[in-house]
């Protein structure tokens, strides 16, 4: 909402309404927890989880709470509409690189182990994180806004990283480490480059 212009504060809305969702996701999550009497660490709900227990079948409504948490927060569809809004904001190379975005796929990096362990959990982030990934990719190719080329590439990108937590697998859990350094590194050098080329001629086409 910086320019103050009616695009910027719908925009400014449209984030904070969509994050709110995963907030109360999560917050629903944590309570859950407590109500249950279960560990409120997520070092906890894995040890719990391989107690065999009757609470440890529970742990799956919270991890799902905390995944839906989780993808709302990396503009996984259908809640990826803010980061595209969050274009008009004159700081996206910081937002869209590193800094937001990734809070959402951190937590689901501390999540994966309880993938593998629920595999419903796992299907449903993997999955959205596929489907994502595939259609974002295809929008980002039908852009001629550079801004907007890059933020479907992040939010493609993000799709991957979700997709691949979600196997739940070591090996997958570390590809989608080493993507979010990549992404990091590479997006934000790009939105510079979009930024830098904007000044000089005047236009993001």
């Amino acid at each position: 909402g910086y320019t103050r212009m009616p695009e910027a504060i719908k925009n400014a809305f449209t984030q904070i309404i969509l994050n709110m969702l995963g907030g109360i996701a999560f917050l629903a999550g944590l309570m859950y927890l407590h109500v249950n009497g279960m560990p409120l660490t997520i070092s906890g709900m894995i040890e719990l989880s391989g107690a065999g227990t009757a609470q440890s079948a529970l742990l799956v409504m919270p991890v799902i709470l905390l995944s839906l948490a989780a993808l709302t927060k990396a503009a996984q569809m259908p809640f990826h509409t803010w980061l595209l809004g969050a274009m008009v904001a004159p700081t996206s190379a910081l937002l869209h690189s590193s800094t937001m975005v990734k809070a959402g796929v951190f937590l689901m990096v501390k999540l994966s182990p309880l993938y593998a362990i629920y595999p419903v959990t796992g299907f449903m982030v993997t999955s959205v994180g596929a489907i994502t990934f595939l259609l974002a990719a295809l929008m980002a190719i039908s852009q001629s806004n550079a801004k907007r080329v890059l933020a479907y590439s992040t939010i493609s990108n993000l799709g991957l990283i979700s997709a691949c937590l979600g196997v739940g697998a070591p090996e997958a859990v570390w590809a989608a480490i080493f993507l979010i350094l990549f992404h990091t590194v590479a997006k934000s050098l790009l939105f510079l480059c979009v930024g830098t080329a904007e000044h000089h001629i005047g236009s993001r086409n």
